[in-house]
């Protein structure tokens, strides 16, 4: 196999200060880009002299492409992660045109996607456009790199995951069996921007730029990241042979520290991009590593040496006497990739390929994680990954790494590949959002409460460190849409001030859970150095977590208190309840609700909310509740002015508000509770005009001084 490592509405800010925030950001990026290169040179210096030959000088260039950062002195590099894709997300019924209540298929017309890529020879390469499988429309590919750069296998795998056109084809394997595949991408009318994720000078410039650096001059809607650092057992060549080599830090003979699943410097600047970038969707791969170090990995490493390095940088042989670092993911989880846990991000793992049913998803059974995808949690316990997609022994185009390119195909596996399905989805639910909404894009917030809640579930019950969230539906997150659409559910972008309670009353359906997601755009964890010791960053267990907020659903009869899942870092493969201090995501799900009973939905937080300068401010959060058959307002039932009434309770146009008293204030919500009118009641028989509505069903909330009474109505 390839061993490649690949709120419903939009929140609304002025451009001029998304302008002011990113001029910020660049001259953060350059900062960091020029103290990087000049660490580098020192580094060069010291390890290799003045004396290099020209295969020494090429290694140095590649590294110098791909430096990631220093820890303890010592670079880092990024490296690459690695159509049963569409039937197993449940894709086809959004590209086919059926999911009941949207108008036509999706298939990515007027989007556009970013992939920020390279090849398996270099991190900085191209798409090659002129590939076969983009040919059904002109400019589907937009190159931003320069023209000198080659063209990369692995960008053009990634990009033909997303948006190759309909491609039906047999691949003949080395062991003489044969499938049928397509190789069709999620969104094959689409179009894709590609940079290279490695350090290059772009087309006009005369320095070269990091990756964050071209993030902010892409200014990406959704954007895919299929690469990352490997911070524990890797393979390596070393003295002519491949090896096992431990990325971490080892003193002989037992002391071991390592950077796996930790919150690196690359964390804190994709979570200060989409914190200042709201609308700024980032997928990553979550990491092909579970497992390395092992020498029973597979038949090739059984008898591979193992190396570390020491201060100055060089490989050293282990001893028969050294105690090893532990394989990675030992204990099943602990191994995602450092750069991969941000979290304002969607972080992607991989499952292999569903065969049975049809290749359709029916329990959790079918997901079955894949045995290179690296497990999380962030070492904090923040749940990593995200969510899982299937990577494994999936087809795509390929490229020569060369200046002509060619039109290869390759079936290969890795997060790689399981990430831009993610991508290709939420393009998809923006398409059908545009089209639902007048236009409206997902931003980051609400793009990851619809892709959690609509999850299928995977693994244990609720999240857990080897598949996040779940498997990832597609067909029901568009189905989501279309009902917040219908006003049958709640699906909002909310603001909560700092100590004042957002409340929600609603009826339990009692056929399904009741459930509720939220998630919000944190403020980045700044207390992370760029070149910071090991030691700092080992199993660091304090949460990374700024703006703190808290999901409950309180069942009014009995006041039980329903709190939300999280994990415990030392035992991360079985989620638990309880108060979750860690995550921008919670979920709070009331397994078997009473039918007609009246549960309250409360966001809070603790301490103060604030921004990314530490000034209190306001926290903008996305929202998502499913399960009730009834909404009743922002606050609680009042019971004493029964005599109050909204008649007629079917209506084309207006209804009246009866026996109310006279001064008390009326609200009318849809029913994910935007509130659409407000008013006083000023007479016996107070009019409100629904003629502008459009058909469905409203909430007439009356307020007397005393009590809020709340009052459904159908608009035909």
């Amino acid at each position: 196999m390839n061993k490649i490592f690949i709120s419903i509405s939009t929140l609304i800010i002025s451009l001029a200060s998304a302008q002011n925030n990113n001029e910020s950001l660049k001259r953060e990026f350059e900062k960091m880009r020029a103290e990087d290169i000049q660490k580098f040179e020192t580094y060069v210096a010291k390890k290799y002299g003045s004396n290099r030959n020209p295969e020494i000088s090429k290694e140095i260039e590649n590294q110098r492409t791909s430096l990631a950062g220093f820890t303890d002195g010592i670079p880092y590099f990024y490296t690459i992660h690695d159509t049963d894709q569409i039937k197993n997300s449940n894709s086809d019924f959004l590209q086919d045109g059926n999911i009941t209540g949207l108008t036509g298929a999706f298939n990515g017309e007027n989007i556009k996607f970013t992939i920020f890529d390279g090849s398996q020879k270099s991190s900085t390469a191209r798409v090659f456009g002129d590939h076969v499988f983009f040919n059904n429309a002109s400019g589907r590919i937009t190159n931003k790199e320069s023209s000198t750069l080659d063209y990369g296998d692995h960008a053009t795998g990634v990009a033909s995951f997303i948006g190759a056109r309909d491609y039906p084809f047999t691949v003949t394997f080395v062991d003489g069996t044969s499938r049928q595949v397509n190789f069709k991408g999620i969104a094959p009318n689409s179009k894709i921007d590609a940079y290279s994720f490695g350090n290059s000078t772009l087309p006009g410039e005369t320095t070269s730029s990091n990756v964050f650096q071209k993030i902010i001059k892409a200014q990406p809607i959704i954007s895919n990241h299929s690469y990352g650092i490997n911070g524990g057992w890797d393979i390596v060549n070393v003295n002519g042979s491949n090896a096992w080599v431990w990325r971490g830090n080892f003193t002989s003979s037992s002391t071991t520290r390592d950077m796996q699943s930790a919150y690196i410097i690359d964390d804190k600047y994709y979570d200060y991009i989409v914190y200042n970038n709201p609308s700024y969707i980032i997928v990553k791969s979550a990491g092909n590593y579970f497992g390395m170090g092992n020498n029973a990995y597979s038949t090739d490493t059984a008898n591979y040496k193992k190396y570390y390095k020491n201060s100055s940088g060089n490989w050293v042989e282990f001893t028969a006497t050294d105690t090893l670092p532990p394989v990675n993911c030992s204990q099943g989880y602990d191994c995602i990739s450092p750069g991969s846990v941000a979290k304002n991000i969607i972080t992607v793992a991989a499952s292999d390929r569903i065969t049975n049913n049809d290749g359709r998803y029916t329990t959790s059974a079918d997901v079955i994680h894949s045995y290179y995808s690296s497990a999380g949690p962030r070492d904090d316990g923040g749940i990593k990954p995200d969510i899982t997609a299937v990577g494994t022994d999936v087809a795509s185009a390929w490229t020569d790494n060369n200046s002509t390119g060619g039109n290869k195909i390759n079936v290969g596996s890795g997060t790689s590949f399981s990430a831009p399905i993610v991508t290709g989805i939420i393009g998809l639910w923006t398409q059908i959002n545009k089209q639902l909404f007048s236009g409206n894009i997902l931003n980051a917030a609400s793009a990851k409460t619809l892709m959690i809640h609509s999850a299928s579930e995977a693994g244990n019950i609720g999240p857990d460190a080897q598949f996040g969230w779940g498997f990832i539906n597609a067909k029901k997150g568009a189905e989501l849409l279309v009902a917040k659409s219908n006003n049958t559910i709640i699906l909002n972008d909310e603001t909560l001030t700092s100590g004042t309670p957002n409340k929600k009353t609603v009826i339990a359906s009692g056929s399904e859970p009741l459930k509720v997601t939220i998630s919000w755009i944190d403020p980045e964890y700044s207390n992370v150095a760029v070149n910071p010791p090991l030691a700092d960053l080992y199993n660091q267990r304090n949460s990374k977590l700024i703006n703190d907020l808290d999901l409950r659903i309180i069942d009014t009869t009995n006041n039980t208190v329903y709190l939300p899942w999280r994990l415990d870092y030392n035992s991360p493969l079985t989620a638990i309840k309880g108060d979750n201090t860690v995550d921008n995501v919670e979920q709070v799900i009331v397994d078997t609700p009473v039918a007609g009973r009246t549960y309250r939905i409360e966001v809070t937080n603790k301490g103060n909310l604030v921004n990314d300068t530490g000034g209190a401010t306001p926290q903008n959060y996305s929202i998502l509740v499913t399960g009730y058959s009834s909404f009743l307002g922002t606050k609680e039932v009042g019971n004493s002015n029964n005599n109050i009434a909204i008649a007629p309770t079917i209506t084309k146009d207006i209804v009246k508000v009866l026996k109310a008293p006279k001064k008390s204030t009326f609200n009318v919500y849809d029913m994910t509770g935007k509130k659409l009118q407000s008013g006083t009641v000023n007479n016996d028989q107070e009019s409100i005009d629904l003629s502008t509505y459009t058909k469905g069903i409203y909430i007439i909330e009356i307020k007397t001084g005393k009590d809020v009474i709340s009052k459904k109505v159908i608009k035909e």
